[in-house]
């Protein structure tokens, strides 16, 4: 009885959705397989048949690409969908960021699971069109096969949005004739074209997508995948600034390490990651970013400037020849470099200003952008805006009071009129007001040159009336932008703002991404120890005081006193764990001090003073070398290691190489204190600190990437580069990525000779840098060491005392394996690292100084740099 009573259940069951596949569904065999398609909802025949009677009107869809924008605005795009939970990931991320973006949706991945199309259409994004499969090269299909993929799309898409889709993206394909007339019948008024592809494997950390989105030009549209790999229409080697930039190619995914075979939780982890890197990019970087839908007015509005910056050009050139020069101009006779005799009634009169004429006479010349100091000085900046959130700004106040540190606060027009006891406030602290200029929301974008220049003449004059002088001009919220920094060069050739500089900022915490959360919290998000150990001489940190972000008013002046004492009082270092063979985060001093951007801006570098310096444009190169001279330097000039591995070298070639790592001092005993890679502030200054203070030099091989102003990184540092110097060491190379000398002879030659010149450009001037090469992880190769020499590098130096200071559990232990290795009457070479994870490297150095200073070692050993001995 009970197997005939399951018997009928199942009949009546199947009954039942044999009726509901007949009712909703139509299964077509004709190509060999099973489609099963829904009727009924999602049924597109009659807009198919609209479509097709439609398609001999001629009418195209039009095509959205990349514009060539003035503003630094680019649009975000996903195509595809992935998971649930990887989806809610990215739109909330998105959100954080305030960033709203288009997605492509294939029509049946819509129909499968609506409520992640849903999800994304609530949080104010865009929805378009994937096509119903994301099938590739549609340019191939017919007329009709078009219309009904678009329109069934559409259809899905309409019924579960609400919405019928305007936006049309086809995977692979060349948008020919036939798609557009079939997009535009269909009801797509746009498709979207994009040559700017990112999957899940296109970044291996955030230095590269911080260079990625550095390279962008201003109006590009980006594309993730979010299924898949690239293919070879979507890489274009071509466009790219650096190769490794612009990912896509599986090729280059190897060369990074990236392996093609991963499980679907790893490529959905690794598009989230690679999504979180290029938001945060974007961020530092101020980008604006645009919906796809947007980008046609963005091009229309630059179209638009340029006709009227013509018709402009051409009536101003026409009237000037008509009208006689204006006696009374306050522009300066550049032919007798004097002002007009009556200017002293007109120069703060703002009528009187012919601020076209200034600017046509600026000739377009642009005044740069300062984020961040080039100076040695031991100080940074700390700025804020918005005065009108009493309560925030006397927190702050307190807190800067509380901390020893001075800020600079931009305030606008209508501040300096409506806040003047506020103002007032603040310079009583001691504290700067810059210029902030009168339009602070993105409408700054929009203005020309010549209003824009007009506004900062027009505050400047406002405080000069109430006895406040400044030279910093930071638009609306730090925005820039080719117009902005022409009026401030404009501005420069009225005399009372010769001085100005246009100011943005390196870091910004207070993003709409953190809304809500604590103080605390966004110190340790944004200021991530995996990312930053501590802020960087020169740097400059922008606080918006009246952000409606936070809960209570005690926010901006909360994370002002914790980043002061972890990130400026102090900073992070890596210490070595040996029971985990791991590494523990753990703090030293840095002592850095925050001070005005007019202090800053003042404070000049010279031989007894740390300051401002200028980065040297024509550097002089090294002498370069025949292959032949470089095989006979390396008998003589490479001081080797006992381990290092000679089998690439013949028998003959390794009985003349040196591998006793030690220098021919004469007789003397000597050690040459030597440190290798880069490292951040914390542990670069413990060691300089160390060094003067028992007034002894050492020499640094340094990995000259990190000190490049135009490698595109967050963490570029010249300031400590350059401070290294100009405590009387030696510097070196270690190439200009850590390259090995194995590394293919082409490549490996243009880092050895931009390693070189980047660091000329820092330290050119002061007579610090040597032709001297530290070969990374001391590995040894004789064509490698042969375009060492080729490159114009004098010296290879390895040496004999190798200390593996980053796994070394404490100082005393570094300090008992070199006093082991000691070799008397020779110059001992010690290898050492200025890397973060060298705790203990400086506390040893101090150690082994003071003991060689009291003679523990039997005798008083001479402390030099290397070029005390080998010369230049």
């Amino acid at each position: 009885m009970k197997r005939k009573n399951i018997f009928i259940i199942i009949l009546l069951g199947s009954i039942c959705i044999g009726a509901y596949t007949y009712k909703n569904y139509k299964v077509n065999t004709s190509s060999g397989k099973i489609i099963i398609s829904k009727k009924s909802k999602y049924d597109a025949s009659e807009e198919i048949k609209k479509a097709l009677s439609s398609l001999n009107n001629s009418k195209k869809a039009d095509v959205i690409t990349n514009v060539d924008a003035s503003a630094n605005v680019v649009s975000l795009s996903f195509d595809g969908l992935s998971d649930k939970d990887t989806m809610n990931k990215i739109v909330t991320m998105l959100n954080e960021h305030g960033i709203k973006a288009t997605f492509f949706v294939p029509g049946i991945e819509a129909a499968e699971d609506s409520s992640i199309v849903k999800m994304i259409q609530k949080s104010g994004h865009d929805i378009g069109s994937g096509t119903l499969s994301s099938t590739k090269n549609m340019e191939k299909l017919s007329s009709k096969e078009l219309v009904t993929d678009f329109c069934r799309t559409n259809k899905i898409l309409k019924i579960i949005t609400g919405k019928n889709p305007v936006l049309l993206k086809c995977n692979s394909t060349v948008y020919s004739d036939s798609i557009l007339k079939a997009a535009y019948a269909s009801g797509n008024k746009y498709v979207v074209e994009s040559n700017y592809y990112l999957n899940y494997q296109s970044f291996k950390n955030y230095d590269q997508a911080y260079r990625y989105v550095n390279s962008l030009k201003r109006g590009t549209i980006i594309s993730i995948k979010l299924e898949g790999v690239l293919d070879s229409t979507e890489y274009k080697g071509k466009e790219e600034k650096p190769a490794i930039d612009k990912q896509a190619n599986v090729n280059i995914d190897n060369k990074l390490g990236i392996s093609e075979e991963k499980s679907e939780k790893e490529k959905e982890d690794n598009i989230v990651q690679i999504v979180g890197w290029l938001l945060k990019s974007m961020d530092e970087q101020k980008k604006t970013v645009a919906k796809v839908s947007e980008m046609p007015n963005v091009e229309k509005y630059n179209k638009l400037q340029r006709i009227k910056d013509t018709i402009a050009s051409k009536y101003t050139k026409k009237d000037a020849l008509k009208t006689k020069p204006n006696k009374n101009s306050t522009l300066v006779n550049k032919a007798e470099g004097t002002k007009p005799k009556d200017s002293n009634n007109t120069k703060d009169n703002i009528d009187l200003i012919n601020f076209k004429e200034l600017v046509e006479e600026n000739n377009k010349r642009q005044a740069p952008v300062v984020s961040e100091f080039y100076t040695t000085q031991k100080a940074l900046a700390y700025t804020f805006r918005g005065l009108s959130n009493e309560t925030s700004l006397n927190n702050v106040l307190i807190e800067l009071d509380r901390v020893n540190a001075k800020g600079t606060f931009f305030v606008t027009k209508d501040e300096i009129l409506k806040y003047p006891d506020r103002i007032n406030r603040i310079l009583s602290k001691g504290h700067e007001i810059g210029n902030g200029g009168i339009t602070t929301n993105l409408n700054l974008l929009n203005k020309s040159p010549e209003e824009i220049c007009k506004e900062i003449y027009e505050v400047d004059k406002l405080l000069k009336e109430r006895g406040i002088a400044t030279n910093a001009y930071m638009p609306g919220y730090g925005y820039v932008n080719p117009k902005i920094q022409e009026a401030l060069s404009a501005a420069n050739n009225i005399p009372s703002l010769k001085n100005y500089e246009l100011f943005t900022y390196t870091k910004a915490p207070i993003t709409n991404k953190y809304k809500g959360m604590s103080a605390e919290d966004i110190v340790h998000s944004y200021f991530n120890v995996n990312s930053y150990l501590s802020l960087r001489k020169g740097e400059i940190v922008y606080f918006r005081l009246d952000s409606n972000l936070f809960k209570n008013d005690n926010a901006v002046a909360n994370m002002v006193d914790i980043l002061t004492k972890n990130y400026v009082q102090n900073g992070y270092v890596s210490k070595y764990n040996e029971k985990t063979k791991d590494y523990d985060l753990a703090q030293k001093p840095l002592g850095y001090s925050l001070v005005t951007l007019d202090n800053l801006q003042k404070t000049i570098e010279e031989p007894s003073q740390y300051g401002r310096y200028n980065i040297i444009k024509d550097q002089v190169p090294m002498k370069k070398r025949t292959y032949e001279e470089a095989l006979s330097m390396m008998k003589t000039n490479y001081i080797g290691n006992e381990y290092v591995d000679l089998s690439d070298f013949t028998e003959e070639e390794k009985t003349s190489l040196d591998k006793s790592g030690t220098i021919d001092t004469k007789g003397e005993s000597v050690i040459f204190f030597t440190f290798d890679d880069w490292g951040g502030d914390p542990v670069v200054n413990a060691l300089i600190d160390v060094l003067n203070k028992h007034k002894v030099h050492a020499t640094f091989f340094a990995i000259s990437k990190y000190a490049d102003v135009n490698a595109g990184i967050s963490n570029a540092n010249p300031n400590l580069l350059r401070t290294i110097a100009l405590n009387g060491n030696d510097i070196g190379s270690h190439n200009y990525n850590h390259e090995l000398l194995g590394t293919n002879r082409q490549e490996l030659e243009e880092s050895l000779v931009k390693s070189y010149d980047v660091m000329e450009s820092v330290i050119g001037d002061l007579n610090s840098l040597k032709p001297y090469f530290r070969p990374p992880t001391l590995l040894l190769n004789k064509e490698g060491l042969a375009a060492v020499y080729e490159s114009g590098y004098k010296y290879c130096v390895s040496g004999n005392i190798t200390t593996h200071d980053y796994e070394r559990p404490s100082a005393q232990n570094i300090v008992d394996y070199i006093q082991q290795g000691l070799v008397k009457n020779k110059g001992n070479v010690v290898v050492m690292h200025m890397n973060d994870q060298t705790y203990y490297t400086a506390e040893a150095l101090d150690i082994f100084l003071t003991n060689n200073e009291k003679g523990v070692y039997g005798e008083k050993y001479k402390i030099a740099k290397l070029s005390d001995y080998l010369g230049k």
